[in-house]
């Protein structure tokens, strides 16, 4: 058995959306407050394999598993509109800790931190701009994968 698996299946999830165009999803946003990138018109997909993580609520990427571990989850997001963006990784509804990223001049935006999860927590990506914009969301992928040494 390799580091970063349980039994015999890696644990890992992911999910993505993509529109399919370069219209985008639209998302009303406001200033400098962070956003969930849930429930957007176009419906996120929960990927195959997907050990002991499910999507319960659209958007929402929860770790089914029986015992806690450490996880390194990683998301981005494709999208348009003026400001800075701003990405953050958000556990059950809160913030992570050192979990959020700014890119100034680019329409794609990608975060990155470990993250302890426990049976039915669950991760979700939640964008800001720094300017009243409406951005058109293209893409986004969160995915959550065991750190070895971690069993």
């Amino acid at each position: 058995m390799t580091q970063n698996q349980i039994g015999s299946y890696i644990a890992q999830g992911n999910i993505w959306m993509n529109t399919g165009d370069w219209s985008g999803a639209p998302i009303s946003l406001s200033t400098n407050v962070y956003s969930e990138l849930s429930g957007l018109s176009t419906a996120f997909t929960l990927m195959s394999p997907a050990n002991y993580f499910d999507m319960a609520v659209d958007g929402r990427l929860r770790y089914i598993g029986l015992h806690t571990r450490d996880f390194n989850v990683t998301g981005y997001c494709s999208q348009g509109a003026g400001g800075t963006p701003a990405l953050a990784i958000y556990k059950n509804g809160s913030i992570v800790t050192g979990a959020d990223t700014y890119d100034s001049g680019t329409s794609f935006v990608f975060v990155s931190a470990p993250v302890t999860l426990a049976t039915n927590d669950y991760v979700s990506l939640y964008l800001k701009r720094s300017a009243a914009a409406n951005p058109s969301i293209r893409q986004v992928r969160l995915w959550a994968e065991l750190t070895g040494g971690n069993q």
